[in-house]
């Protein structure tokens, strides 16, 4: 029994006619009437009774109507509802968040172009979020550092000089620019080690000849706070210390010989099936970026 042989015996029941039925799905006279004869043979009973060349709803095929009429209802339900769903699939696109999600000026300008669109932004822990690329449970995510596995992939989406932040009586605050090199005895505020952000600063203070001490972990929006509190030193995004340099606590220079910077990504997994939405989403990103720079972040990562 299949949903085809419900139907042919709905519509057969209700026309009283297999020459109507069978042009209605183009099918032969001869294969719909076997069709209806398997179905009998599998309820065990007759559901017809022959009339000449007409067929007319027995007792038993009236009982069997109205069961098949309600399976037959259920089963339009459930797919329009599979669809329904299926339509919000498509649509959704979610992003993996770590320590920052995508800026909401970018997001909001994203579903103005594509109102339909939702986005779920999951807030995921630093050390899963490969995983969760490659488990297919996240489309996309930012990071400050790109990644060499094989099946990921990545893009650019910006990049912003890496300045200094000082207390506003620190001996530092009557430079305008500082030198990396000359930090090593300064004591340091971070994000936590398994941060990118902190990775990636780490690894600028090694290349310049030290280690720093980090005296103090925090999350990203608390540092210029603790910066003035005079906890130590810390390095901010570009944008970051621009936001701060009317503040008159905190001193905030760039830094030269050499400079740094940070490079935003989007990651995806490589053989990944993107919904239309998701990759509206990463083509929008791109280009969004591009034409705003890194003034859209408001914190490093």
């Amino acid at each position: 029994m299949d949903v085809m042989q419900l139907i042919y015996f709905r519509e057969v029941a209700l026309s009283g006619h297999m020459t109507n039925v069978a042009k209605q799905f183009n099918i032969a006279q001869p294969a719909l009437s076997q069709s209806i004869s398997k179905l009998e043979k599998e309820v065990g009973r007759p559901l017809f009774d022959r009339v000449g060349r007409r067929i007319r709803l027995n007792k038993f095929g009236e009982i069997y109507l109205e069961h098949v009429q309600q399976v037959l209802t259920l089963l339009d339900k459930a797919q329009v509802e599979v669809d329904m769903q299926g339509k919000q699939i498509e649509n959704t696109i979610n992003i993996g968040v770590v320590s920052k999600p995508f800026p909401q000026i970018m997001v909001n300008a994203f579903m103005e172009k594509f109102p339909t669109s939702k986005i779920r932004q999951i807030t995921i822990q630093p050390s899963q979020v490969i995983q969760e690329l490659l488990d297919e449970d996240i489309d996309y995510t930012i990071s400050g550092r790109p990644d060499t596995r094989a099946e990921l992939e990545q893009a650019v989406l910006s990049e912003e000089p890496i300045w200094l932040a000082v207390p506003k009586m620190h001996p530092l605050a009557q430079q305008e620019s500082v030198r990396l090199e000359d930090l090593a005895q300064e004591r340091f505020i971070n994000l936590p080690t398994e941060y990118s952000y902190r990775m990636h600063t780490d690894e600028m203070c090694m290349n310049s000849g030290f280690k720093p001490n980090v005296v103090m972990e925090c999350f990203h929006c608390q540092t210029i706070e603790l910066v003035v509190a005079g906890a130590g030193v810390a390095l901010v995004t570009e944008e970051r210390a621009k936001n701060n340099l009317i503040n008159a606590y905190v001193k905030v220079m760039p830094i030269v010989e050499p400079t740094y910077t940070l490079k935003h990504y989007i990651l995806w997994k490589k053989d990944r099936e993107m919904s239309n939405a998701a990759r509206s989403f990463r083509d929008y990103a791109i280009a969004f970026y591009k034409a705003n720079g890194a003034t859209v972040f408001s914190c490093a990562m």
